[in-house]
Order: structure tokens, then sequence, then C-alpha cells
């Protein structure tokens, strides 16, 4: 019978890390990426940047696209991806 607490125990700290884990690494990671999703979002309106955020694209490409937006925007040049 303690054997089966101790797995429910071990379970609800597993559970618990992941959950912890999760919200550590994709909150600053979706709060990262929101500029630039705004940014191509206005861009598509415009008839330009059609290939970015397609529906399934990699969170973390994502980031890799963001990153080069901002690197283009402090240095005032033309984002290329």
């Amino acid at each position: 019978m303690t054997l089966i607490f101790v797995m429910l125990k071990v379970l609800v700290f597993a559970l618990c890390a992941g959950a912890i884990v999760s919200v550590i690494v994709f909150v600053p990671l979706g709060l990262y990426v929101i500029p630039y999703a705004l940014w191509v979002g206005r861009e598509q309106t415009m008839g330009r940047q059609k290939d970015k955020l397609q529906k399934g694209e990699n969170v973390f490409r994502t980031a890799k696209n963001a990153t080069k937006l901002y690197k283009a925007w402090i240095t005032r040049q033309e984002p290329t991806f």
C-alpha cells in the first residue's frame, strides 16, 4: 500500500515539475515572439512576407526569425529571412 502512495507522489511531482519547466520556457518565448507575430501580420495585410507564420511553423524557428527581425530593427536595415 505504501508503494502505491510513493508512486502517486512521484507521479504528482513529475507532473508538477513538467508544468513548471514548460511555463519557464514557453511563457518568455511567447512574449519574445509577440512583436514579431504582430509585424508579420501587418506585413501580410500589405501583401508582403506571405511565407511567414505558416500553419504548423515551429516555435523555435519563429523565435529565430524574431531575432533576425529585432537585429534588423536595431541596426536599421531591411530584415532578411
